[in-house]
């Protein structure tokens, strides 16, 4: 059990990653949270498991709960090329509550970094080459924008 911990803001019951992400109450309190277990999916498995979180996971079976009133335990999922899911069951087998750091949430100040995060959390089924084209039709009366893009497709 990993003793970090991490400042996490959960959604209940979220069908699929998309919800979790678009249901980020701000309002809403982050839980500390303990990593219990950490698994490591593939890109393709990390993918299905994001479409379908109310699916049982025999990896998930119970784990997750609180350990006190301030701080729970979560199952941390991770993928190439993906974000970090925290993941609380509560003693079930599916994605009872799942949730991001909060460090993924915070506002982004300069647009490097909110193109990196756009590429970074595009929806699985688009490619990044896909992605950047799309930003470079959005932005492209921005040299500046046109040069990182430029910059981010040699990286990739």
């Amino acid at each position: 059990m990993n003793t970090e911990t991490i400042k996490v803001r959960f959604v209940r019951k979220p069908c699929s990653i998309e919800e979790v992400l678009h249901n980020a109450d701000p309002d809403q309190t982050a839980s500390q949270v303990v990593i219990e277990k950490h698994v490591v999916l593939s890109s393709a498995e990390y993918d299905e498991f994001g479409k379908n979180l109310l699916a049982d996971r025999t990896w998930l079976q119970g784990l997750g709960g609180w350990i006190n009133r301030e701080v729970r335990n979560a199952v941390l999922v991770t993928a190439p090329e993906r974000m970090r899911l925290f993941v609380d069951p509560s003693g079930s087998a599916y994605g009872r509550y799942v949730g991001v750091d909060t460090e993924v949430l915070k506002p982004i100040e300069d647009q490097a970094s909110a193109i990196r995060w756009l590429l970074n959390n595009r929806r699985p089924e688009i490619s990044i080459d896909q992605a950047l084209h799309t930003l470079r039709v959005a932005l492209c009366g921005d040299r500046n924008a046109m040069k990182l893009l430029d910059q981010l497709a040699t990286e990739n």
